[in-house]
């Protein structure tokens, strides 16, 4: 099953001009500019606060055509008090797609491609001439359907977020015409704590030779320690169990409160320990790289049918926890937001319902967390080279 990986970066010079982008927080790139999604699809049921964009994922697909540029949005609510109740609570996910031939977008050479050239990846899309973008709100980019009623030039999803506008510095500049008044640095910074910082998300195929060989290694390491107990590890070395690579080191206290998926997941993500999205919906049928045994998914009670089509939604990519290192969370809050993996299910037809009237189709998303034993924290931890202590050599476990 070939995996693609996504990893964040920082923004290039380039970045406001790309219309197509697959990236975490900051406002939405809606693929259509002139139907921006209204905020009553992404209202929190704990808090009624709007949800902010966490990432979108463009992921356009050959078939059917309808889907030949299609967008991927997930939102979720920045009070990590309201992640204390299930994930379809204070999670949304949307899927927007369009066809080759639409109305919004025009096919350029890019101007690194040669001139005979009739690679897709070697165009560029651009907004047509003709399109005329919705007005958005000016704090998260959701549909704008409020004005602001002395300079009726800004544009709001909420009351809440007209109020944020005002005090971070509207207020000063409402109705003005001077240059000088336009949004400042410093009532820009006032609302960066409304959104997710904003990162464009790069990927690259998983490197299955890498896996391979590092399975083979320990099978071998496997067979010349045996026991011959008659258990099988699938060649799940003592080290690999320990939440970072051992050092050596000899720990008294070698009792494990691990399960079997969070010691695969770990040895699977140390080959890539920067990774912030898995990506398999290219390669078929697939199954997500769990953090735990507790809580897996199960069809129709957490996964639904497609509502728009019927058919079983299937997996298409996860979130990692590896993401939360880039949201400025404060990890040392208790009632911060948190996950051990974010898993998006979708409509594998793609089907047409969101081109259709509506523009979005509302997809799964599920939340699978870390141990209770507090394995999140430690891991996320772990890949920052802070041992803190936790580093175990595991001499006992049977998986």
């Amino acid at each position: 099953m070939s995996v693609t990986l996504g990893y964040a970066e920082p923004l290039d010079d380039d970045f406001d001009k790309e219309h197509l982008p697959s990236k975490i927080g900051g406002k939405p790139r809606w693929l259509d500019p002139t139907r921006p999604l209204s905020v009553d699809k992404v209202q929190c049921d704990e808090c009624t606060n709007p949800m902010v964009l966490l990432m979108q994922l463009y992921a356009p697909e050959d078939e059917p055509a309808e889907a030949f540029h299609r967008m991927l949005y997930v939102f979720i609510c920045r009070n990590g008090v309201c992640h204390k109740a299930s994930a379809g609570r204070c999670m949304r996910v949307f899927r927007s797609q369009l066809p080759e031939d639409n109305s919004i977008y025009t096919a350029q050479e890019s101007e690194a491609a040669g001139s005979c050239s009739d690679d897709e990846d070697d165009m560029s899309w651009s907004l047509a001439e003709q399109v005329r973008l919705a007005s958005v709100c000016a704090v998260c980019g959701l549909s704008g359907s409020k004005a602001c009623s002395k300079c009726h030039a800004q544009f709001y999803c909420s009351r809440a977020h007209q109020v944020a506008d005002w005090d971070a510095g509207h207020r000063a500049q409402c109705g003005s015409t001077h240059p000088q008044m336009s949004k400042s640095a410093v009532y820009s910074r006032k609302l960066q704590h409304m959104m997710y910082p904003e990162l464009v998300i790069v990927s690259e195929e998983e490197d299955a030779s890498k896996l391979e060989a590092s399975n083979a290694d320990y099978d071998d390491d496997d067979d010349e320690g045996s026991d011959d107990d008659g258990e099988d590890n699938e060649g799940i070395k003592p080290e690999d169990m320990a939440l970072v690579p051992v050092t050596g080191e000899k720990v008294e206290d070698s009792e494990v409160d691990v399960d079997r998926a969070f010691l695969l997941f770990q040895r699977r993500i140390q080959k890539n320990p920067d990774q912030v999205i898995r990506y398999t919906r290219s390669s078929g049928a697939s199954e997500p790289l769990l953090v735990s045994d507790l809580g897996r998914p199960e069809a129709q009670a957490d996964v639904p049918d497609c509502e728009l089509c019927g058919a079983a939604r299937e997996f298409e990519f996860q979130i990692m926890p590896q993401m939360l290192n880039y949201l400025s969370i404060d990890s040392a809050d208790s009632t911060s937001v948190d996950w051990g993996t974010l898993l998006v299910y979708t409509c594998p037809k793609s089907c047409n319902g969101a081109s259709g009237a509506s523009a979005y189709a509302s997809e799964v998303i599920c939340r699978q967390n870390f141990s209770s034993q507090g394995i999140g924290e430690k891991f996320v931890r772990a890949l920052h080279g802070d041992d803190s202590g936790i580093t175990r050599q595991i001499e006992s476990l049977r998986v």
